[in-house]
Order: C-alpha cells, then structure tokens, then sequence
C-alpha cells in the first residue's frame, strides 16, 4: 500500500491552514445565514416598542419661567430682609433661587391650589417629582417645567408652583421686615430704616415675579411614537447582529465551507447538495438521490482517480467522519456504484462493526462476512455477496453482526491480508469505516490503505470532532486524500442535472476512470 505518510501532527502541513483575512465577505454571509436571528430581534423589538406606545399612559408637560431680579448688595436695608442680592458670579441669584422652589414648603403651598389635579395628591415630595426647576442659561430666568396627565392639569402645576414659590418668598419676606421693625423700635433706630422696611413690608418680594404663564400644551412628551418604534427597530437591529455573530462564535457546528478551509489544508473533492429526501439519518443508494447528488459523487469518483493517475494496479479508500450519521455509509454506497458504473470491479467492505448498516441500505443479507474472514472462518472468495444491479462488479463484504469487540477484530493481522486478497480481486477497495474521532476501531485499516477519505456534512458535523480526527490520522502518519463536502448549497445548476436518470453502464474514460489490473 503507497498511503502518504508525515511523521507526526505538528510536521503535518494539512492541519495548519494558511490564514486568511475574513474580510467583509465573511461577515454578510454570517449575517445572511442568521438573517431569521437579526429578523426575530427587529421583529420583537419593534413589537414591543409599538406596544409600548400603544398601552403607555400619555404625558403632558407646560412650562413656566420665573424672573429674578436682584437687588444690589450695597443696600444693608433690603441685604438685612433676606432679599435675593447680586454678586461677583452672576449665577449665583438664579441658582438660588432654583434651589428655593424645589422645596418641600413650596410644593406644600402649591397643593392648597392644586385639589383636583391627581398627580397633587400625596405627600410634597409627589408632587415634586412632577417638577422640574432649570436655571436658562446666561440669563435671570428659572425655568419651572411640569409634567401630567392632561394638558391642563400640566399648565396648573406649573403656575401653582411658580405662584407658591413668590408667596413663600413674600411670607419670609415680610417676616423678617416685621423682625427688622420692631428689633428698630426697640433700639431707637434710624426712622428713615422704619419707613423703607414698611414700604418693602407692604409689597411682594420685589426679586421674584412671574416671567411667563405656562398654558396647556396639545401634544404630549410621552410616549414620543417615532422615537420609540425606531428606538425599537434600532435596538432590535443591535440585538439581531451582535446575536448572530455570537451564535456563529458559539456554534460548534461548521456552517459553511469556509469553515471547513480554515481547518485543513485538504483538497474538496466533491460537493453533494444536500438531500431533502433524507430522513432518519438512513444511508441513500444513488435510486434515492437527486441528479445533482449522484453527478456529485461522479465527480468524487474523477478527483479521487485522478489523485493518484500514477498509481499502479488497484486502490483501496477508507472512507470516515467525525462522528456518526454525517453521510459516511452513503458516501462509500455511491463511490463504489459509481466506480462500478465506470466498468470498474469494486469490492465495498464494511468496517463499521458496531453499527452495520451496509445490508439494510442495499437491501443485502449474508450469514457470513467481515467477522469470519477476519477470524478465519470463511475465505473472502465466498463471504463476498453480489449487488443486484452490478452482479460481479460490485461486491459487498457485510457485517454479519454487530461486534462490540470491533477494535480488537480489526486490529488483527488478518485485515491487512483482506485487504490485499480484496485489491488482487477487484480494481477498487472501498471500505466503511467507523467514525474516528469516536471509535479507533479502523485505525489500523486507515494506516493500510492506500487513502482516505474524510466525509463532511455541513450543519452536522462538530468542528471540535473534526480537529480531533485530524490530529488523530497525523499523529499516526496518515494523510486523507481529500473531503466529500456533504449538505453543500445548491449551485444553481438548473435543468441540466434535472433530466431523468438511467443507471447505465459508462466507458471507462481517458482519464482513467478505471484503473488498470
């Protein structure tokens, strides 16, 4: 057997992928094939950004302003009352006066006005979170903006506040006049100090007045429709993408071919679009595959002879996977029919002792197979059953029975001399192996051959498993020849791969479809 060899998995070439740079490519495909993801996110989003707007409760807002006007700080009379006075920074008398509406007395005060609006009810501090007081900047003006469920009742609270804040301010005004009064009286004081603070006495608090009345505005502040859906849509859009990428850096399952490349430095061999009529994970014959599966599988047949062109006498392939139910057996049925229709003598032997399923597939039974020749029992000669449609070109070696004791079976010297006596009988030697990377039981066959062939189905196979295999064959010196890509999109072939198909024998081809002995 002339199987190439490398001398151990950090030598072996093929498993160091040369890196390539995803590019913008690679991240359109990753969206388009999680586009039911990024749609599932918008689609949610937005729903709720529209119930949202349609269950949330409107609110109204109205605006107030307050006027400040200080007085200078030179005059000790009005200094002396608590009047709002002016300084160095020119904030600083609207900011303060910012701080005296926010208070618990005003909010006290403005309830008294305010007995039928609901959001007034409660404690001051209730109705202060309905509130909120700016100053505007570079100016003398405070803002009193308030919030509620109805135009009017918004427009209410913010006059009652701006008409408690002067009230409250004209209260402690006038207190701290009388205060001042009688502390003059007392102390026989300037009368002309008497008569000023009598004057300020009997007026408002001259600092603070009523810049602008706040009325009722038609349109509410909440919820803002546009803003909300597009909030949805946008946030919907963020979700769906970041979930797509992380789906893709999560999922252990290869997606698509570029996946595959970024493994193993392996030639494709065949890509066979994937099968609708598959179910149950059964292996198919080419009666139950599509036109473009089966000249898939020619295809595989041509690259795999073309391979090795120099190859003299027959050829043995093991064909594996990663894991079980990943199109293996079905891959080995349609290469050995395949190779049979070419005219070529084919021998499929199967080797996957713990889950035989060559016979069912083929509609084939025999009492005597694998397990015998390999024991001694029963020459190859007469455990070989012919395929009904091939007759003595394609020849199966089943398994008789199912044999938890595959892996020392297989390990005898014995399936090397099987394999020779099945290559002097036939010109191809196609062998179902166990899947690898779950069972070595055929290890010792994948070492005899003369090539082996990795199976692979896209949105099956574990892209752990398939590392795994790799470093298995390279630690034991094995090269695969190639992968068969299973579940492969569809290329848009059209009609031509449509046409009827006819199991008819072909002529051996110029590129040597059958290989010679």
């Amino acid at each position: 057997m002339s199987n190439e060899r490398t001398t151990s998995s950090s030598n072996a070439a093929w498993l160091h992928p040369r890196v390539e740079d995803r590019g913008l490519g690679g991240y359109l495909r990753t969206l388009r094939e999680r586009r039911w993801l990024v749609v599932l996110a918008v689609v949610l989003c937005t729903g709720a950004a529209i119930a949202y707007v349609l269950k949330a409760s409107k609110v109204y807002e109205s605006e107030a302003a307050v006027l400040v006007t200080p007085v200078p700080e030179t005059s000790e009379v009005l200094v002396s009352v608590g009047l709002i006075s002016t300084s160095v920074d020119p904030l600083r008398a609207v900011e303060t006066v910012a701080a005296l509406i926010d208070t618990n007395e005003v909010a006290s005060r403005a309830q008294q006005n305010l007995k039928g609006v609901p959001e007034a009810r409660g404690t001051p501090e209730d109705l202060l979170e309905h509130v909120s007081v700016t100053p505007v900047a570079e100016s003398n003006i405070v803002s009193v903006t308030a919030d509620a469920s109805t135009p009017d009742d918004a427009a209410a609270i913010a006059n009652a506040i701006v008409a408690a804040t002067i009230e409250e301010r004209t209260a402690d005004l006038h207190s701290n006049v009388e205060a001042q009064i009688s502390q003059l009286r007392q102390t026989a004081g300037s009368q002309t100090n008497i008569q000023e603070l009598e004057l300020i006495g009997s007026a408002p608090d001259p600092t603070l007045r009523e810049a602008t009345k706040a009325t009722p505005q038609a349109d509410p502040v909440k919820p803002q429709k546009l803003i909300s859906i597009a909030a949805g849509l946008i946030a919907g859009l963020i979700i769906g993408i970041g979930g797509a990428f992380a789906f893709q850096a999560l999922d252990p399952r290869l997606r698509r071919e570029e996946q595959l490349r970024a493994t193993f430095r392996l030639p494709i061999l065949a890509r066979v679009p994937k099968e609708s009529g598959a179910r149950g994970g059964r292996p198919l014959s080419p009666r139950q595959l599509s036109a473009g599966a089966v000249e898939s599988y020619r295809a595989l047949r041509a690259t795999l002879v073309a391979s090795r062109p120099e190859a003299e006498g027959s050829r043995s392939i093991l064909v594996t996977s990663a894991s079980a139910s990943e199109g293996k057996t079905t891959t080995a049925i349609n290469l050995a029919e395949s190779l049979a229709l070419a005219g070529s003598k084919v021998i499929l032997i199967e080797c996957d002792l713990r889950k035989p399923e060559l016979g069912s597939s083929l509609g084939l039974s025999s009492d005597i197979g694998v397990i015998g020749v390999l024991l001694g029992d029963v020459e190859l000669e007469d455990a070989l059953v012919a395929s009904p449609l091939f007759g003595s070109d394609l020849r199966v070696l089943l398994a008789e029975q199912a044999a938890p004791f595959a892996s020392e079976i297989l390990s005898l010297g014995t399936s090397r001399r099987m394999i020779e006596r099945a290559s002097e009988l036939a010109d191809f030697v196609i062998l179902d192996s166990a899947p690898l990377s779950e069972v070595v039981d055929s290890l010792p066959l994948a070492a005899t051959v003369d090539q082996v062939l990795l199976v692979v189905l896209l949105g099956r196979t574990r892209a752990k498993q398939l590392t795994e295999l790799g470093e298995l064959l390279a630690e034991n010196g094995i090269t695969p020849a190639g992968i068969a890509l299973l579940g492969a999109p569809h290329g848009g072939r059209g009609y031509y791969y449509e046409q009827p198909r006819r199991l008819v024998r072909e002529q051996p081809s110029a590129a040597g479809d059958r290989a010679p002995g």
